[in-house]
């Protein structure tokens, strides 16, 4: 009996790497779900329109964009995360669910590492540091010379306590000594409302929603820096704070793709490979573009070592600002 038992054992797993090559080669058979956390019409929901569009190109399978926005995205990254590691749910993953709040949530019903598997990075786009006329420097290095000369009396907007709008203020403020005060809006809109009216000095804003302004109010604002080591093909004349002496400063906002946890890694790297694809065409790219940001393509290793960095830099400016969420 033990030696019937031992090989139908051996025979199970033996048939294991079959079942899942089988799986991987028949995927996906059905509609995929894209869930997106965030409310529709905001900066990701077009982006994952057109991956969806992708998708439905290159295997001929529907798709469904779904928006599940709530608790600074907590409760759309948690639905993937509990869903089926089949394929068949998918996250439009972003910096805040995925390296922000596991170190600003002291009691996620997630773990980021565990439940949630990185597939490819989609795209990625700088900050920039929006500074109102009402401060009286036109160029960084005054900028920075006032700040240092009158600390305390600077204020810089946030969209809230924890988004990276925030988080990447706090970043910089500990890199080059200065004090400021933060103001946090419920939302982008009200930030940008009161910085183009004057009320708050400061901004560092996504690339996305600070280019329209910075054309139509250039009266108002001035673009200093942005806030990744290159400069961006959108902003080329706009130097990068590493250009300006704050070294090794590098702070983008981004999109990826992210399965549940558990997820065949066959059907990972298939989806990592049309991922791919659909950032070496043309269409997918272009509309990347026009929406302010650049196509990022990884391999599912460097979107994961990408997370696991920027949650630990996060981590450790939460920590040491003794930021708290309400």
């Amino acid at each position: 009996m033990r030696k019937f038992t031992a090989t139908l054992l051996a025979a199970a797993l033996a048939c294991a790497p079959l079942a899942a090559n089988a799986q991987a080669s028949s995927y996906p058979n059905r509609p995929i779900k894209l869930i997106v956390a965030f409310p529709a019409g905001g900066d990701i929901d077009p982006v994952a329109r057109a991956l969806g569009e992708h998708f439905q190109s290159a295997w001929g399978q529907p798709n469904v964009v779904d928006f599940k926005p709530g608790a600074g995205a907590i409760l759309g990254t948690d639905f993937v995360a509990k869903s089926p590691p089949d394929g068949y749910t998918l996250l439009l993953c972003s910096i805040g669910a995925m390296t922000i709040n596991p170190g600003l949530y002291p009691k996620l019903p997630y773990n980021v590492e565990k439940d949630l598997e990185p597939i490819s990075l989609i795209a990625t786009t700088p900050m920039v540091l929006v500074v109102n006329r009402t401060v009286p420097a036109t160029k960084f290095s005054e900028f920075l010379a006032y700040a240092r000369a009158n600390p305390g009396k600077l204020t810089f907007a946030s969209a809230g306590t924890g988004n990276v709008t925030h988080l990447t203020g706090e970043l910089f403020a500990s890199e080059t000594g200065v004090k400021m005060v933060h103001v946090p809006y419920k939302g982008s809109a009200p930030a940008l409302n009161d910085l183009l009216g004057g009320h708050v000095n400061l901004y560092f804003n996504p690339l996305p929603s600070a280019r329209g302004y910075l054309k139509a109010s250039a009266d108002k604002v001035t673009p200093l820096a942005v806030t990744t080591l290159k400069r961006s093909s959108h902003l080329p004349d706009v130097p990068t704070l590493d250009e300006l002496g704050v070294k090794g400063f590098d702070v983008k906002s981004w999109y990826g793709l992210c399965a549940p946890g558990g997820t065949p890694k066959d059907i990972v790297q298939k989806l990592n490979a049309e991922v791919g694809r659909a950032l070496a065409g043309t269409s997918f790219p272009e509309r990347l573009r026009s929406l302010g940001t650049d196509p990022s393509p990884t391999t599912v290793e460097q979107f994961t070592h990408m997370i696991r960095t920027e949650a630990a830099q996060w981590a450790k400016i939460i920590r040491e600002q003794g930021i708290k969420v309400d």
